[in-house]
């Protein structure tokens, strides 16, 4: 291994001067230790790619191109991106919290797809892709306490993003076929009519913020807003809100109870 971290130096010093290369090559020496510990010599492509993974392969650039140069490996595209997806469809499985009942229904999901890989019917790139939004999904519904995500949850998240309807539409079949969610896709022309809708909220929301905020009245005219656009509820919602079920929260917020939930919403003036 010292032959061989050797033989690096002197590339690396063709390649980029004498004087850059006695400068950094000690940065590399970790790597080739690494190297040593493992496996006494240099092993091929995917040895290393298992090992280290395509991320860190990328930090150590210069070696691996000396390796290259050297034909002691030769890389592997394919293996290369197949790694990366793996570790980023981890990564995602992680974001919901492992362990959790939204983990147990991700987790699933991503069994019966790689049932379907095994099967040759899809690639790890379209998995990571059909993870990603179900796990977003999954973590607006954790935020709205709704696990498994109904339609409510769905309608939330597209008003959001749009563009990503198509993309969640394989989970949204999987909650309603494996776990007998009451989800379906809304229709293109639906999303926008929500979207639009949330922008008028929005809008009523900041003349409300613009009045003096004083009364019974305002408040319900508040609470039924800030429901609908916070939460995707029916505007007359507030109207069967009482002064008892609307409580201060210790972050400058309201709490409103309604059947047997709680929703927060931010409070619209210090006094109400």
């Amino acid at each position: 291994m010292a032959d061989y971290f050797r033989g690096f130096g002197k590339w690396l010093a063709e390649e980029v001067g004498e004087n850059k290369a006695a400068i950094t090559v000690n940065r590399y020496l970790p790597f080739f230790l690494d190297i040593e510990q493992r496996w006494k010599t240099i092993p091929d492509y995917t040895a290393l790619l298992g090992h280290f993974g395509a991320q860190r392969l990328r930090r150590v650039l210069l070696p691996v191109r000396w390796m290259q140069a050297s034909d002691l490996v030769v890389t592997d595209a394919v293996a290369r991106e197949e790694d990366s997806n793996r570790r980023r469809i981890s990564a995602t499985l992680d974001k919901v919290g492992h362990g959790s009942q939204a983990w147990a229904i991700l987790n699933g999901y991503h069994k019966v797809l790689m049932s379907e890989l095994e099967d040759e019917k899809t690639t790890l790139r379209s998995i990571r892709l059909a993870l990603t939004p179900a796990a977003a999904l999954l973590l607006k519904g954790k935020e709205m306490e709704r696990t498994p995500p109904d339609q409510l949850v769905l309608d939330a998240y597209l008003e959001n993003t749009p563009g990503q309807r198509a993309a969640v539409s394989g989970f949204v079949r999987y909650l309603r076929n494996v776990h007998g969610s009451d989800i379906a896709l809304p229709k293109v022309n639906e999303i926008k009519v929500k979207s639009n809708r949330k922008k008028a909220l929005e809008a009523e929301m900041l003349l409300l913020m613009r009045e003096p905020g004083e009364g019974e009245a305002f408040i319900r005219r508040w609470v039924s807003v800030a429901l609908a656009y916070f939460h995707g509820l029916p505007k007359k919602v507030g109207l069967r809100v009482i002064g008892g079920d609307i409580i201060a929260s210790p972050d400058d917020g309201l709490i409103v109870r309604l059947d047997g939930r709680q929703y927060w919403i931010p409070r619209v003036a210090p006094d109400v």
